[in-house]
């Protein structure tokens, strides 16, 4: 069976939907071809998949316009839309509703590239992937998507994040820096603690987060770089206000960080009971939850011990299998 993919998401730095889609890539058994508007430089692990690219300065304009024309048996959209004017069978993936639930939380490109096209694209989908059951339930909720046609495929973590070390002295948060990411929230709640831990930031730069005096910033970094840093966090620290799934938590809890996150996406399926989870936007909460585990070494051997026996229960075969279904059955 021919696959074509819509690989937008694996333009520039592979962030959430991009490892979604590479680590599901991957994963399939089909002669695969990833189309692009723009070159994909991170390749790895899609060595065996045909990239096709034809440039054009609008992503939107290509995948309404170009991507049609490619010829295949099925078409993967995992960035939440479709080219409306395909007709071969077609499988879309959701992450999440936010640009809709939170338009001011995001760019305005994001909000017309997602938000013209997300009721034509559900309806035209043959089955729709859902990365949560949170997800799935907007989706019938909001757009009357029948349960018949959804299926959820959930998010993972790969064997490469392993717990190796000892714990530093730091706080670390991983994401892009954006206020959807609860990143005011951290940010607040750092500089009332006495005394106040390291806090390193990792992610691409964002937008209305304003980084103060003392925070080490260290951009987007490389896998091992990250996994090196997950491991000797003395807390990995997620306040989110809104998550779809949310993969940096899974990946620190796979590396042995004790884990503060918000109670959003899945992470309250894969993290409970093995991390401290807190009310999005509740910043008292936060306080009090980094207080305790900065304080309690106990807790945090606790959960450094739990997380990677957790973190094992999800990995990225289980949902790569759901979607081979679903694009076969497509």
């Amino acid at each position: 069976m021919r696959l074509i993919i819509d690989g937008r998401p694996l333009v520039g730095n592979r962030t959430g939907i991009g490892v979604h889609t590479a680590e599901i890539a991957r994963r399939l058994p089909f002669d695969t071809t990833i189309a692009s508007h723009a070159e994909i430089a991170d390749r790895s692990g899609l060595e065996d998949s045909t990239f096709l690219i034809h440039l054009s300065p609008f992503g939107v304009w290509w995948q309404q316009t170009k991507l049609p024309k490619i010829d295949g048996d099925v078409l993967w959209g995992p960035h939440g839309t479709l080219p409306l004017a395909k007709t071969i069978p077609s499988v879309v993936t959701l992450h999440d509703f936010t640009s809709i639930t939170m338009p001011g939380r995001h760019r305005l490109k994001t909000i017309l590239s997602f938000n013209l096209f997300i009721g034509a694209s559900l309806e035209k989908a043959s089955r729709v992937a859902c990365v949560s059951r949170l997800v799935a339930d907007d989706a019938m909720r909001g757009f009357g998507v029948s349960a018949a046609k959804i299926e959820i495929v959930p998010n993972g973590v790969d064997e490469f994040f392993t717990p190796d070390g000892e714990e530093h002295d730091y706080l670390l948060y991983a994401g892009t820096l954006e206020p959807r990411k609860g990143l005011n929230d951290l940010l607040r709640v750092w500089t009332s603690l006495n005394p106040r831990p390291r806090l390193v930031l990792c992610g691409d730069p964002g937008w209305g987060v304003r980084i103060p005096d003392g925070v080490e910033v260290a951009g987007y970094i490389t896998r091992e770089r990250l996994r090196d840093l997950y491991r000797h966090a003395l807390a990995f620290v997620y306040p989110s206000r809104y998550e779809g799934f949310g993969i940096p938590p899974l990946e620190a809890m796979a590396c042995g960080a004790p884990v503060i996150a918000t109670s959003t996406g899945a992470i309250p399926e894969y993290a409970g009971g093995t991390a401290l989870l807190v009310p999005p936007g509740d910043s008292t909460a936060l306080r009090a939850a980094l207080v305790r585990l900065l304080g309690d070494a106990t807790l945090r051997r606790e959960l450094r011990a739990r997380g990677p026996e957790r973190a094992r229960l999800f990995g990225w075969d289980r949902g790569a299998r759901v979607m081979t279904e679903l694009l076969r059955c497509a």
